[in-house]
């Protein structure tokens, strides 16, 4: 993608219409009224907000340009300029800096291609949206629409001290890897086995930096969270259950993790539905003993860490929480149990085709449950960890 070259800012000296829009538009994107123009402009350095222009003439002369109400003045003189310069901020940034019309890249506005113009994959909406949003803040047009407050937080948020300046942004849809219930020892984990690495798996959307590297995106979306869902075939299937015979390593280590005791675990499913056995989920449940730091070693590898989440509430204002799974929080806060280990068999209320394993800390609240997700199915299909934000560092609502 390229430039602005002097062509796009001097007006009628070429004797092109196009051009003349183009240094029409180069003012009004630094003046004009926010609701129709946006004052970003993407950079080499990233995304730059203009509040001024400082032109400088064939005669060497320089004038700075302050207001809308000098737009005849910069447009009758604009043939006999030389260079151009914005006055303003890079996002994150507090400093005034200047940015010459050539560092400034040649997006969908100007004539050019827009940054990040691969078209996207059918996803979720929110995804698809937010995506949509990212490109325009970057490609310097006005964000507007659903989560445009968001998009430019986070922007400036990625590009903060302009060390890392965004080219691109794509939706990746359900490309994003499995990460399936894997067992090393005693240890059960989902794969890949460090945390650090589960940001590229987990991703729903990628962003581009000019250095190279990446940040990824997990978005979810609406009230009900979960951190996994694996299917747990692998770990014991139908009939396994109904032979009281959990004889698989994957399923041992689950049940041992979580405090189970086998033969409750699997009256759940084959005695469903018998008032008896709502009884009998209600008198095992209750706080269990478990060895914690295998089961935080588990939470860990389920969070993941390596990535910004990105969470839609869905509601009518359209708000968006966001905050960083640092690593380091990761490990020594987020997945930390700080208070009792409640097993549920039967759920709740005892009478359901589930098991709920329930502990917290500070941060998070987390429900680990094996149950059924296919209408008209008893026996588990999949083990999942929902959960709650309680207090996380940096986290922003907008």
């Amino acid at each position: 993608m390229g430039e602005l070259a002097s062509k796009h800012i001097s007006g009628t000296k070429t004797g092109s219409k196009e051009y003349i829009r183009t240094t029409e538009l180069f003012f009004d994107k630094v003046f004009g009224d926010k609701k129709k123009f946006s004052h970003d402009f993407a950079t080499k350095k990233g995304v730059f907000t203009a509040s001024g222009i400082e032109s400088t003439y064939e005669d060497g002369k320089t004038k700075i340009f302050k207001s809308l109400s000098e737009k005849t003045t910069y447009t009758k003189n604009a043939p006999l300029t030389k260079e151009v310069f914005l006055i303003g901020s890079f996002k994150g940034k507090k400093e005034k800096e200047k940015v010459r019309h050539t560092h400034v890249t040649k997006t969908i506005e100007f004539g050019g291609q827009p940054v990040g113009s691969k078209k996207e994959s059918k996803g979720t909406i929110f995804e698809r949206e937010f995506t949509h949003r990212l490109k325009e803040c970057i490609n310097g047009e006005v964000c507007k629409g659903k989560y445009h407050a968001a998009a430019g937080w986070l922007i400036g948020q990625l590009e903060k001290g302009g060390k890392k300046p965004i080219e691109d942004v794509k939706q990746l849809g359900g490309q994003n890897a499995s990460r399936p219930f894997e067992v090393a020892g005693k240890q059960p984990f989902i794969a890949p086995r460090k945390h650090q690495d589960h940001g590229s798996v987990l991703t729903d959307m990628d962003v581009f930096h000019k250095d190279g590297t990446k940040t990824h995106l997990s978005a979810k979306l609406g009230p009900s969270l979960t951190f996994i869902n694996p299917g747990s075939k692998t770990l014991f299937s139908d009939q396994d259950v109904k032979d009281h015979d959990i004889s698989k390593d994957k399923g041992i280590a689950l049940l041992k993790m979580c405090g189970l005791d086998e033969d409750a675990f699997c009256n759940v499913f084959n005695n469903f539905g018998k008032l008896a056995q709502k009884k009998k989920n209600l008198k095992h449940s209750g706080v269990k003993k478990v060895n914690t730091s295998i089961l935080q070693n588990f939470v860990k590898t389920a969070m993941g860490s390596n990535y910004w989440m990105i969470h839609a509430k869905g509601n009518t204002q359209d708000e968006v929480n966001m905050y960083y799974m640092d690593p380091s929080d990761v490990d020594n806060k987020y997945s930390k149990i700080t208070g009792d280990v409640e097993v549920f068999y039967g759920g709740r209320d005892g009478s359901g085709k589930r098991i709920d394993i329930a502990f917290a800390n500070n941060h998070f609240s987390f429900n680990l449950n094996i149950r059924s997700k296919a209408g008209g199915t008893t026996y588990p299909t999949n083990i999942m960890l929902d959960y709650k934000t309680l207090s996380v560092k940096n986290k922003v609502t907008l």
